[in-house]
């Protein structure tokens, strides 16, 4: 049972231990995380580290360097203690000691209170001055080098020690002598001899007033005193020391990727954006290569970007010109034979209206880039409203019929879903789908009918929209280049069969406008579909 208790004691003590291990060690973690990342609390701690290392350096090189030196002096102030306890000692006994009162004044507390052999012993108790102070010479033996003198008050010596040679003294002087004590004191004392000292003491024995007077030369005694020197200079010089050394080394690291990030701005700043700053920790400094990085990937962007635009300007030019000039020479050429006097009115009429067919293609053409350049400008400003893509192609399939009568085809559109609601610019919608189905009824290769199909939304929200019709041999490459601006399938570039080239570009940045995806899929060598993914905002 015993030992089930320790056991259960030691589980639980263990426990305790380990939770507090724990939360030191989270706090130790949280501490130097925190330190990490910011770069202020760490030249706090750098600083803080360095002033203990300077201060602990200090204190070793001083107490290293210090020298002691003994200085040698005599000094009178033991021996001035010594007599100022015996003459107090001494003084005490005579005001206090029993032998002074009468009989009838002693008290059982006061015997019981005595300090002296003699004191309070009605044998040995002592009315004569003579007698009294023998007693007290006798209990005070160590003091046999002081003169001792009982004085009346003028000055009658009524009792003296063997070695006191005065036979009268003069009362007001040894009082005045007794006052000026201090003259031995602070230093004031010669080396080679010291003055007498002299106490003086009133009081009564047997109702009689008499002066206490004690008298002695205090003996000189030689005292050592150690002095010590440090050189203090060197002492902050080596804490001074340790502490740059230590800051150096501190910060030696972050100093290092200072540099490395100041060659990174100066390398990026000659026009190499390629180059990367490393990125090291997680304080301000790595905030900041990373920012030099972003910004660095941002110009570089930027500038890529201004290369391509520059770049697709001067495909836009040649490929302008060449499309406006081939038109216009053609016009300038039919206008200028209408003009020959040479010819008849019938063959005028037929250059004329040939010019006039080469006027109307210039002026799609010419619309057609305005059209392309509006919709790559930042500042075309779209209206987007609910529209119902179901019933716009319904409409726009009855406006294509005639057309794809024409050639002897027919359009045969499939909707899984009855109302398939968008958000769009509904302008740029019918432009995007007439520029599609026109495309389809242009290309197709044989009669088939163009299939036109809407499913409703996927998981994503999107809308799918395909139309599919035949062609003419194509390649996987062809099938890539298909959106570019002003790419034809037909290598002639003739305008009489290819168009323009830009009308599923148009389609393209009309489908990007809307937020969606437009590609080509090749179904088989002679039949292709076109994918438009549009988001949904309405199913039903």
């Amino acid at each position: 049972m015993k030992n089930k208790f320790m056991k259960s004691r030691t589980k639980k003590a263990l426990q305790k231990e380990s939770r507090i291990d724990r939360f030191f060690l989270r706090m130790d973690n949280f501490i130097r995380a925190k330190i990490s990342s910011n770069i202020q609390l760490e030249l706090i701690f750098a600083v803080a580290f360095c002033l203990v290392l300077a201060f602990l350096a200090y204190n070793i090189t001083f107490n290293m360097t210090r020298k002691v030196t003994l200085n040698q002096f005599i000094s009178y102030e033991q021996g001035m203690q010594d007599i100022s306890a015996s003459a107090n000692d001494i003084a005490e006994r005579m005001l206090n000691d029993l032998r002074y009162k009468e009989e009838e004044e002693i008290t059982e507390e006061m015997r019981d209170n005595a300090r002296y052999p003699s004191e309070n012993n009605p044998d040995a108790k002592q009315f004569n001055l003579e007698h009294a102070m023998q007693n007290l010479i006798r209990d005070f033996s160590r003091t046999s080098t002081l003169k001792l003198m009982v004085t009346d008050l003028q000055g009658e010596i009524l009792f003296k020690t063997d070695n006191v040679t005065e036979a009268r003294v003069d009362i007001f002087s040894v009082i005045k002598s007794a006052y000026d004590i201090d003259f031995y004191k602070d230093g004031q004392i010669d080396e080679d001899s010291a003055g007498e000292l002299i106490f003086v003491y009133p009081m009564n024995f047997l109702k009689r007033d008499i002066y206490l007077i004690i008298k002695d030369t205090p003996i000189a005694d030689i005292q050592t005193t150690p002095y010590y020197s440090y050189n203090t200079s060197l002492s902050i010089f080596v804490g001074f020391f340790f502490f740059i050394s230590g800051f150096l080394i501190l910060t030696k690291n972050k100093m290092d990727y200072i540099q490395e990030l100041s060659n990174t701005v100066r390398i990026i700043s000659t026009g190499n954006l390629k180059h990367k700053a490393p990125v090291k920790g997680n304080d301000e400094l790595t905030h900041l290569a990373k920012s030099i990085n972003l910004m660095a990937q941002d110009i570089d962007e930027r500038i890529e970007e201004e290369r391509n635009l520059e770049k697709t300007k001067q495909e836009l030019i040649t490929n302008v010109s060449h499309d406006l000039r081939t038109p216009l020479t053609s016009i300038i050429g039919y206008l200028g034979l209408a003009k020959s006097e040479k010819i008849s009115s019938e063959q005028k009429n037929e250059y004329i209206d040939i010019a006039y067919s080469k006027s109307e293609r210039l002026k799609e053409l010419i619309s057609e880039l305005f059209e392309y350049t509006k919709l790559q400008s930042p500042d075309n400003k779209s209206v987007f409203s609910p529209v119902n893509v179901v019933d716009l192609l319904d409409q726009l399939i009855e406006e294509m019929i005639p057309i794809a009568e024409e050639r002897g085809i027919q359009i045969h559109k499939a909707a899984k879903s009855k109302d398939v609601v968008l958000q769009a610019d509904v302008p740029q919608l019918v432009r995007l789908f007439e520029n599609l189905i026109s495309n389809a009824i242009k290309y197709a290769y044989t009669n088939d009918p163009i299939l036109i199909t809407v499913e409703g939304a996927d998981a994503s929200g999107f809308s799918t929209l395909t139309f599919e019709n035949t062609i003419d041999h194509i390649t996987d490459e062809e099938i890539e280049k298909m959106f570019e601006r002003f790419y034809r399938l037909e290598k002639s570039r003739s305008s009489e069969t290819g168009g323009s080239g830009l009308g599923l570009a148009i389609s393209e940045s009309i489908v990007h406008l809307h937020q969606g995806r437009i590609y080509a899929k090749k179904i088989t060598d002679q039949r292709i579909s076109i994918i438009v993914q549009l988001p949904v905002i309405q199913i039903s």
